[in-house]
């Protein structure tokens, strides 16, 4: 439905009780979704009025740096804060730990523009942590870096980027894809 509040022509607004399971997203299924967001640069994403895209980055570069401890006690009172209220799903929220570094992509996009963003992927952060129990701070950072700059970037890969309500003009990486190169079949017809 519809959002009253924010004019963004891609946001929605989720009725309670309406989603449900439709199965597995194959990578097929994964590429119909995505190729139709995919656009040159923001630049052109802003000039078709959208305010959700995806792009196709090139040379990119995994950045970290460790976050003030400040930052990170905000971080967690929002968490507390969050996890407090019912989710769509009333289920209880944990609240979980932030990351304790700021986790960035330094890219190009199609057009040779240069972008530094931010990256509020949290499958990266679920990552980081994840690999962290096993190959400590450094390792989950250099195995995250190998991911990134070495394996998505030879396969494919789309950055999701979105705007904000509150700052239409700003664009921050939403989300990572493997989107792999080649060819791109629906159907053997």
């Amino acid at each position: 439905m519809a959002s009253r509040q924010d004019k963004r022509i891609e946001s929605c607004r989720v009725v309670q009780g309406t989603l449900r399971k439709e199965g597995v997203c194959r990578p097929a299924d994964k590429r119909a979704l995505v190729e139709p967001l995919i656009t040159r640069s923001t630049d052109e994403a802003s000039q078709l009025g959208r305010s959700l895209t995806a792009i196709r980055p090139s040379d990119i570069r995994f950045k970290f740096r460790r976050k003030p401890d400040k930052i990170i006690q905000q971080e967690k009172d929002a968490y507390i804060d969050a996890a407090r209220q019912a989710n769509m799903l009333d289920r209880e929220v944990r609240p979980f730990d932030p990351t304790p570094f700021m986790l960035s992509f330094a890219f190009q996009d199609e057009e040779g523009a240069r972008h530094t963003n931010q990256c509020g992927d949290w499958e990266t952060h679920a990552t980081f942590w994840k690999w962290r129990q096993s190959y400590g701070e450094t390792g989950a950072l250099d195995r995250l870096k190998q991911k990134y700059e070495e394996e998505y970037a030879s396969k494919g890969v789309v950055f999701v980027m979105g705007t904000l309500a509150k700052r239409p003009k700003q664009w921050t990486l939403l989300g990572i894809a493997r989107l792999d190169q080649g060819p791109y079949q629906t159907s053997l017809l």
